[in-house]
């Protein structure tokens, strides 16, 4: 990772966790729950700094200041905290188990090919996600947090109108961006997880 670039990881995990009955970030992949699983990733692709958007003990948290209005309410919340000490986010959900470390380095790389860019996203997915923390960011963010309007806090409208590019991933890594929303896709996800896992190769 560039040393002249600041990056944070964020691991989104604010969520209600309506649809699956219980804490999606409390559950057990690998005799890890998820947030462990997706905060070490964030390590393991060589984020130095990062932070959990929720509130969990023992965790370095930045908790929503707009409750209830998604995950842009969390990425505000971040933005709002580290954009003095950072020069980009890189974001995941703690709900994408599948995600690999080279889905992360990958993305991060061909973010630091583009020194302009005001992000970078999978356009299979939405997430990870890398967000140049700029004055035209938070401003956004600010503006759409108050709005009474549902619709407008989509990222997709975020990437639109500050001109955030998505990127294709290689057909074959698709799976890794499943999420995990209901308890049958968390089923899914096991299945899959196992399978991929005697798929590596031996060292």
């Amino acid at each position: 990772m560039s040393e002249k670039l600041k990056i944070a990881g964020i691991v989104l995990a604010g969520g209600e966790s309506s649809r699956m009955g219980q804490d999606k970030a409390m559950l057990s992949l690998d005799q890890h729950t998820l947030l462990v699983h997706a905060f070490t990733l964030l390590k393991q692709a060589g984020i130095g700094q990062c932070f959990v958007s929720g509130d969990y003990p023992n965790f370095p948290c930045i908790v929503d200041q707009y409750a209830g209005l998604g995950p842009l309410a969390g990425i505000a919340a971040c933005v709002e905290q580290l954009s003095a000490d950072y020069d980009a986010l890189f974001i995941i959900p703690v709900d994408m188990p599948l995600l690999a470390e080279q889905d992360c380095t990958e993305l991060i790389d061909r973010y630091l090919a583009q020194p302009q860019a005001a992000g970078l996203y999978y356009k299979e997915a939405i997430f990870p996600l890398i967000l140049t923390l700029n004055r035209a960011l938070k401003t956004y963010l600010t503006n759409i947090m108050q709005t009474p309007h549902k619709k407008y806090r989509s990222l997709y409208r975020l990437f639109e109108t500050l001109g955030i590019e998505g990127v294709s991933a290689n057909e074959t890594d698709k799976v890794r961006f499943e999420n995990t929303n209901t308890p049958e896709q968390w089923q899914d996800c096991l299945t899959t997880y196992s399978r991929l896992s005697q798929a590596k190769p031996t060292e």
